[in-house]
């Protein structure tokens, strides 16, 4: 008779009768915990049947985020295409899609009738359908696509600013735009803004926000949809979308008034960096058998300590920032909609100070973007950060920001490039920049009604996760990568990675780097490229920045026009979505340099 022991060995190597693979209904119930009643018309009582609890979703966003993350769980996109043997059916499919969302704005109190029998026939009769299977049930397929393009296009506007006009045919979009302009609205509907959408679907079972681009490349889920965007849950990268019409914006640009210039000042700033601005913070240490931990450098801001004191905002504004605006005024007759400095340029105390010192000489732009170097004086911790603030009549300056998501590794043939000297260890040959990288975030701005920008740094355009696959998923416009490296070209790193964007979704990318490090990399040049930033758009073109000897700023001049789109299942957007492209930029020389530079 085997004993107690062996006994337990045998039921401890026996399989498990556990079901590894989910079912539609039950991956509804993962979704939505609290139930899919975004109104609280039947509340959270447990003794209210399942059925009821879990009905048809009545904020569209919470149906957008269960219906797109089957279709993309199961794979069952790849059959949006139309049949070309049945395009008429497909034209009358079509059809249906637009009147079921406009029936649903019509009468936003209730799911129609069509868009609940829809939900039902999911839930019933396919709810134990297992995700694997459901490409193999047309009927269920054609279900969830149609459900999936009801949600999108009844969400049109969503994330953007809804006039008064608009609000009475999207009355949705509208209350969205509402609870993003009064926190105490978001608070009775919208809880989880800025960070998604949904009110059912927690952040940390999916995510959605607005969408700019669709992309014109692929068979994805995010060629499946015009306006919204499903993302990764938020524990994988806390994404945001953030209103910032500014009243300049709405006054200047009537949607009638395209193609229409945005105009942006790059501000290289800092002119100098010397070899004492990068310091070992921790040297390479062997530890075990064979193991070491990798060597540390630190970035020191020597470039803001001048010999009468620290470069201030106030100085920074009069003495170099608001002459080159005047500059840019000069050569195209309008202010700079926007200013941006590359990564590190300042710190969190010098940006709010510097735009505080705008806003005192009454400076209209619309937006400023930098990167700041900050250190936590209790725990020593550094962070680089990219810095957005979007000035706001009244409501003064909205500042948002956001890590670096990876950190620089500095190699030997770098360190040599920018004649570099700062570790004793002949041996060593790689050193980590010595930032902290957790609380991954990723700030979306939806600028005027029709842009929408977002930022990265440096190392972040090259890395694939986690950042590029949600900003594949939205689309922004304009992707601005800060960056301290050499100079921006063609054939270097950040054109290779700029086209990835440029092609899905079909972003414009614009990296920019500081004057200082494209000439320490210079040094070693015959024929040095002054060459601080790098344009890469969804039209093919790839145009270098250059930066003449004395100037101190070059102003871009962007053009933006319509864009046709047309998702996987053949909707159109009806030109709502916008395309940026580079038309002209002019370096910016000052008569009086500033003599702290």
């Amino acid at each position: 008779m085997p004993s107690a022991t062996l006994t337990a060995q045998r039921n401890f190597f026996q399989p498990l009768p556990i079901r590894c693979h989910v079912n539609i209904r039950e991956y509804i119930l993962h979704l939505t915990p609290g139930g899919t009643d975004a109104f609280a018309v039947y509340g959270a009582d447990e003794m209210i049947p399942e059925m009821l609890r879990h009905a048809c979703p009545n904020w569209p966003p919470d149906l957008f985020a269960v219906v797109a993350s089957i279709v993309e769980r199961s794979g069952c996109y790849t059959q949006a295409s139309p049949d070309r043997n049945e395009l008429a059916k497909h034209a009358i499919h079509l059809t249906n899609v637009r009147t079921l969302a406009l029936a649903w704005n019509t009468a936003p109190g209730r799911v129609p009738n069509k868009i609940g029998h829809l939900w039902d026939t999911m839930w019933a009769i396919h709810g134990e359908t297992e995700l694997e299977d459901v490409c193999s049930l047309p009927a269920l397929v054609n279900t969830l696509l149609t459900l999936f393009a009801v949600a999108d296009e009844t969400c049109s506007g969503m994330g953007w600013d809804v006039d008064k006009a608009s609000a009475i045919k999207h009355p949705f979009a509208s209350v969205a735009m509402g609870a993003m302009a009064d926190p105490n609205e978001a608070a009775k509907l919208l809880v989880h803004l800025p960070t998604s959408f949904c009110v059912m679907v927690p952040p940390d079972r999916a995510v959605v926000l607005p969408k700019s681009l669709t992309p014109s490349v692929g068979c994805t889920v995010r060629s499946l949809s015009h306006f919204l965007a499903l993302l990764p849950p938020s524990t994988i990268l806390q994404p945001s979308w953030i209103w910032s019409t500014t009243e300049r914006a709405v006054a200047d640009r009537a949607d009638s008034q395209l193609p229409y210039d945005v105009r942006v000042l790059l501000v290289p700033f800092p002119y100098t960096v010397n070899a004492d601005c990068f310091e070992l913070s921790f040297k390479r240490t062997p530890f075990g058998a064979g193991h070491s931990m990798p060597a540390y450098f630190r970035l020191n801001q020597r470039w803001l300590q001048l010999a009468s004191g620290a470069v201030t905002g106030k100085k920074l504004a009069e003495e170099l920032i608001i002459p080159l605006i005047r500059k840019a005024y000069y050569h195209s007759g309008a202010m700079p909609d926007g200013i941006v400095l590359p990564e590190c340029a300042l710190t969190s105390d010098l940006a709010k100070q510097l735009v505080e010192a705008l806003e005192d000489n009454h400076v209209s732009i619309e937006f400023l973007i930098t990167g700041v170097l900050d250190t936590d004086p209790k725990t020593g911790a550094t962070y680089n950060r990219a810095q957005t603030f979007v000035l706001r009549k009244e409501e003064g300056a909205v500042k948002r920001e956001h890590n670096k998501h990876h950190r620089w590794r500095l190699d030997a043939s770098q360190v040599e490039r920018y004649a570099l000297d700062f570790d004793d260890d002949d041996d060593n040959s790689q050193w980590w920049e010595d930032i902290d990288i957790g609380n991954r975030q990723l700030p979306f701005f939806g600028l005027r009604k029709d842009m929408s920008i977002t930022t990265l740094i440096c190392e972040d355009l090259a890395r694939a996760d986690p950042a590029i696959n949600t900003i594949r998923a939205v689309g922004p416009n304009l992707v601005i990568a800060l960056l301290m490296d050499g100079p921006q070209l063609g054939a270097r790193w950040p054109g290779r990675y700029a086209t990835v964007l440029a092609d899905d979704p079909g972003s414009a990318v614009l990296s920019f780097t500081c004057s200082a490090m494209v000439d320490r990399s210079n040094w070693l040049e015959s024929r040095p490229a002054r060459s601080i930033g790098l344009w890469r758009d969804a039209g093919g073109r790839t145009q270098e920045i250059a930066l003449p000897h004395d100037s101190l700023g070059v102003l871009l001049t962007l053009e933006s026009s319509k864009k046709r789109q047309t998702t996987l299942d053949g909707r159109s957007d009806n030109e709502v979505a916008r395309q940026l492209k580079l038309r002209n930029m002019v370096p910016l020389f000052l008569v009086k340099q500033p003599d702290w530079i």
